[in-house]
């Protein structure tokens, strides 16, 4: 009976721990971007208690992260001998911009880009990543607009339509490093899109565009 008895609780303590290594894979830093502004006694409550009715972690699909907001994604980067260091990145959405304002700015831009298919829209979306930390200082991540994809309302991932916009975002940074830039793709007239972020991580990380 005491062999039991210890087999269960041994049981039991494997199976919270394993629950925690699940808690702290899918556990991102995320800051605000209202995190600077007072709140009151009941603001704060409030802000727990909506926290704790949502199940799944901010910057999943059915959650994604708001607007504006900073969050922290754990990526890696490989050497030329393909040795992997962890590194973490922040990642902020700026600007969205669609419709005939989009199409100007990309009209503008190159005589050759093509209007938006019948039903569709371009939508241009400002992205910001800093590399806030790496264990190697001698290789970079390059951060592009080819890390994202546009996400429809109803689940389904925009093909990539090519046009050429004003600062694509293309740049390889170092630990220390900030790239700033756009991407763009065409979109369903009035969609309610998101933007998803695919890090090495494993589960991509999607965004609000307004």
């Amino acid at each position: 009976m005491k062999k039991i008895v210890m087999f269960c609780s041994m049981l039991v303590v494997m199976i919270l721990a394993a629950c925690g290594d699940i808690d702290e894979k899918n556990t991102r830093e995320v800051k605000s971007n209202a995190d600077e502004a007072s709140q009151s006694q009941e603001e704060t409550e409030a802000a727990k208690e909506e926290v704790e009715e949502k199940e799944k972690p901010i910057g999943t699909r059915s959650n994604p992260l708001p607007f504006g907001d900073t969050i922290t994604v754990k990526e890696n980067i490989y050497d030329d001998s393909f040795n992997s260091y962890a590194s973490l990145v922040e990642i902020t959405l700026l600007e969205t911009i669609r419709g005939d304002e989009a199409w100007t700015i990309i009209e503008k831009e190159n005589m050759f880009n093509e209007r938006a298919a019948e039903g569709f829209e371009y939508a241009i979306v400002k992205v910001k990543g800093f590399l806030k930390e790496s264990e190697t200082e001698d290789d970079s991540l390059y951060f592009s607009s080819m890390n994202f994809n546009f996400v429809s309302n109803e689940g389904e991932v925009y093909d990539w339509m090519s046009a050429v916009i004003p600062h694509e975002l293309s740049k390889e940074i170092y630990n220390g490093g900030m790239a700033e830039g756009y991407i763009v793709n065409q979109v369903k007239i009035g969609d309610d899109f998101k933007i998803s972020y695919d890090s090495s991580e494993g589960s991509p990380v999607f965004f609000l565009v307004q």
